[in-house]
């Protein structure tokens, strides 16, 4: 069993087979190459077979040293001690003629399945991992909550979709989830993907929201290099309200809602006592009133934004084993329209239809009180029925302890100091 690094072709093989992270695919690798980062692809082969694989970063530190990152890597079965063992020694060795300070890595591994209110569902039974990585040097940076601009999230929010369809995923959905993807079908909504030079619509929608919610966007530059170098592997869903079709449809229900108005009043003429038709016409009055704020607000829409209006947008990573959502906005005056919750439904669909059982609906904080910074967004995926991944975290391990230590010293010094 030997540390060597991989072709492409040995790379993708093996991470398309095994479950991994969008991270680590030779889409990524191309990005982080093109952008000029130290990049490597290695992993464990034993005879002519691979046993694992992970995509290595190296970045600069202090100018003279560097920090090397697999990111949610490496891909393996990390219950096989002897590849563990193969892999993270060799790792060692392999950095240390490239000047690395320290070597991080987040391995995409759960460890506890839990509800959305933070209750523990299952324990994966792999605490084993820990004492592993311990025995070889590296440390455990603890079991983090929250957002960090650096650090790669704790915690998915996931739905499971193996061995489901449509009709029992809608089912297992809460009455508000159920309701708006209903609406949504409703309201003349329809949706296409976005192409790279398109991307500047996705990109307002994200700047309203992130604006509205005050949370802090990704940049221009991150969505734009992953589009260009992960071409169809990345869709950006744009949802859209078809006006003409919209107010037509917004008509037909109005004059349906006349025709039967007008067959109660003919009831209750020939029963003025009939206080059954009496309340049927209040009713149906009331929908009437709404239904026409509708067509006037359809009809006002129309003339100034023309026939197509966006309302909603979402970035996707697609991946033999999971679809992620990475981020969505919506503009706040149309959210009635419930755009976001068709590109949800679409996606769970493109997700069953290519036969990919993980839809993901990524980060959440791991803050399961009315008092986190993320309850609503917790609250919306809870309703589509997911399920939360606590994931195992960080591990840190110095490749050239002394610079490390006096690294850190400064780290803290500059801390005290506020420099």
């Amino acid at each position: 069993m030997q540390f060597t690094e991989l072709t492409i072709q040995e790379f993708e093989r093996f991470t398309q087979a095994h479950f991994s992270h969008f991270t680590q695919t030779v889409d990524n690798y191309n990005l982080k190459k093109d952008a000029g980062v130290e990049t490597y692809l290695v992993g464990v082969r034993d005879g002519g077979e691979i046993k694992a694989a992970s995509l290595v970063t190296l970045t600069p530190v202090m100018k003279v040293f560097k920090y090397a990152y697999t990111n949610r890597g490496p891909v393996m079965d990390y219950s096989d001690k002897r590849v563990f063992d193969a892999f993270f020694e060799g790792l060692t060795e392999f950095l240390k003629p490239k000047k690395v300070m320290y070597a991080r890595v987040d391995p995409y591994e759960v460890i506890k399945e839990r509800t959305h209110d933070g209750e523990i569902t299952k324990d994966m039974g792999n605490r084993y991992i820990f004492d592993y990585f311990k025995a070889l040097g590296w440390s455990h940076t603890g079991f983090t909550k929250g957002f960090d601009p650096v650090v790669q999230i704790r915690w998915h929010s996931v739905l499971d979709l193996a061995g489901k369809d449509p009709k029992t995923l809608l089912e297992d959905m809460d009455s508000l989830r159920k309701r708006n993807i209903k609406k949504a079908q409703k309201n003349g909504l329809h949706l296409r993907y976005l192409e790279l030079d398109e991307i500047d619509v996705f990109r307002k929608f994200m700047k309203d929201t992130s604006e509205m919610k005050a949370f802090i966007d990704r940049d221009d530059e991150y969505y734009i290099s992953r589009k260009k170098h992960f071409g169809d592997n990345v869709l950006i869903p744009l949802v859209y309200v078809d006006l003409e079709e919209y107010n037509e449809s917004t008509q037909k229900d109005r004059d349906q809602l006349v025709k039967n108005i007008d067959k109660a009043k003919k009831t209750l003429e020939k029963d003025p006592a009939n206080k059954k038709a009496e309340k049927k016409i209040t009713n149906l009055a009331e929908q009437l009133e709404n239904i026409e704020e509708k067509l006037a607000e359809g009809e006002a829409l129309l003339q100034k934004h023309g026939r197509e209006l966006p309302v909603a947008s979402s970035y996707y990573f697609i991946t033999p084993h999971e679809v992620v959502y990475l981020a969505g906005g919506s503009a706040n005056e149309f959210r009635h329209f419930a755009g976001s919750y068709l590109i949800q439904w679409h996606m769970i669909n493109y997700a069953l239809e290519n036969d990919i059982d993980v839809y993901n609906f990524y980060g959440i904080s791991g803050e399961f009180t009315p008092e986190a910074e993320d309850y609503g967004v917790i609250q919306f995926k809870k309703g589509f029925n997911a399920k939360v991944f606590e994931y195992i975290g960080d591990f840190i391990k110095p490749v050239n302890r002394p610079v490390y230590t006096a690294y850190k010293g400064l780290v803290k010094l500059r801390t005290f100091t506020g420099r």
